[in-house]
Order: C-alpha cells, then structure tokens, then sequence
C-alpha cells in the first residue's frame, strides 16, 4: 500500500499546489448602467484611448512657430521627462519580476599569487625546494533557484505589468497636457501682441487729442474739464499697455517653461 500512496501522492501534487496559488484572478467588476437616456441625442459611451498617439494635431493651425516650440516639449520639458523615468522604471520592475522564473548564477573571477619561503631546510628523505612564484586562479559560481510554487512571481509580475500600464497612461496624458497647455499659453500671447498693437495706436490717438484740447483750452475754446477728460484718457490707456505688456511677459515665461 505505500507504493501505491506515493504514487497517487505524486499524482494529486500538481493540483494541490495549482489550488493554492496566492488569491484570485482579477476580474473587472461588472457595472450596471442604464441602456439610454431621455437627453442621450448623439452621446456615446466614452473609450479611453490613453496610449494611441494623437499625433501632431497642433498643425492644423499653420502656425511654424508653434510647431518648432511644441518639437521642444518632447526633448525639454521636465514634467514629461519624470513621466517616461517613471515608466522606463516600471518596466525594468516587469524585467526584474520576469527574472524570478529563471535560475540565478553568480560568479567571479579571483587569482593569487604565493611565494615559497626561503629557508626550507633539507632532510636526509625530502630534498631541498626551491624558492619561487606559485599563481592559483579561482573560478567560482553559484547557482541557485526559487521556485514560483503559491504564485508569488506571476502575482509579481502581474502586479508590475499593471502599474507599467498605468505609468504609460500617465506618460501620454502628461504629454498631451503640456501640449496643449503650450498651445493655449500661445494663442493667449498671440492675442496679448493684437491687444498691444490696437493700444498703441489708441494711445497715439489720444495723445494728439489732448494736445488738440490743450491748445483749445489755451485759445479759450473748451474749458478745463475737456482738458482734464482729454488727459484722463490717454493715462487710461497707458495703464492698459502696460497691464498687457505683464500679462504677456508672464505668458511667456510660462512657454518657456513648458519647453524646458
């Protein structure tokens, strides 16, 4: 009877240790929703897409400034460049995790060099040594294995290539946020130098219709309130070039920085 028990102990070995693999298999939860709404219209379920590449859609606007400055996000800004270490990280974890199904081998390499004393003494049965250099090389190496009984390395591996998913989800959508954050800061600025341009020609403007009213007021035409009005004007607008002149500074420095 013990042949027999081995034997079947042998054969139920493999489900046994199939049954005890460390917790379930993760299935999405399932979530009920409604089939249709009373303003559904055109709407559709959404789909994210996170790692499809959405190209350079900021060429539609034809602008070659704009495109040379969004080439540099890619190479120079610093939040997507913490993004892609993050995700080259996550993948050498999958590559570290993977590594546990193989066996491990380690070795070097050591020599040695020994000199033999120099006062070996004769004997009437050993014959006298002579000095000289003696070189052992050493080539060691170990081998060892764990195997993956209750699940612990695919659960690892598993674990590692959901998080490098997540951290390529992450890498896009940083990405697509600074180009667009890039392109919303310029189209700002872009309007900033309209704004700028209609001033200054307001400003001039104004300038030669207060020295019209001034010289009005000195030939006694207009009194000195259309004076005081002409002057309020034209300080008024000043004031408005100069607001725009900082809200552009500030727009660019923020390009600058989203180009690294």
């Amino acid at each position: 009877m013990k042949p027999n028990a081995m034997k079947l102990a042998a054969l139920l070995a493999p489900a046994l240790l199939a049954a005890c693999t460390v917790g379930p298999d993760y299935v999405r939860p399932a979530v009920e929703s409604p089939a249709a709404y009373k303003e559904r219209g055109n709407w559709k379920q959404a789909e994210p897409r996170d790692l499809e590449l959405r190209g350079k859609w900021w060429e539609v606007f034809k602008d070659p400034l704009l495109n040379s400055l969004q080439e540099q996000v890619d190479v120079s800004n610093q939040n997507l460049a913490k993004a892609e270490a993050q995700y080259r990280q996550a993948l050498a974890l999958v590559q570290s995790a993977r590594a546990g199904y193989y066996p491990t081998v380690t070795g070097g390499v050591s020599n040695a060099r020994s000199r033999s004393s120099a006062t070996t003494i004769a004997t009437p049965s050993v014959a006298p040594v002579s000095r000289g250099v003696v070189t052992n090389h050493n080539l060691p190496f170990q081998a060892s294995w764990e195997p993956g009984v209750w699940g612990k390395i695919r659960r690892a591996v598993e674990a590692n290539g959901a998080s490098a998913q997540a951290s390529a989800g992450d890498l896009a959508a940083a990405r697509l946020s600074a180009q667009a954050a890039l392109a919303q800061s310029y189209f700002q600025l872009r309007g900033l130098d309209a704004q700028q341009l209609l001033l200054e020609d307001t400003v001039a403007a104004y300038g030669k219709s207060l020295k019209l009213v001034q010289n009005q007021y000195a030939a006694g035409i207009v009194a000195k309130a259309d004076v005081v009005q002409a002057q309020v004007q034209l300080k008024t607008t000043q004031a408005q070039a100069i607001d725009i002149g900082v809200q552009r500074a500030q727009l660019e420095h923020a390009i600058a920085l989203l180009v690294g």
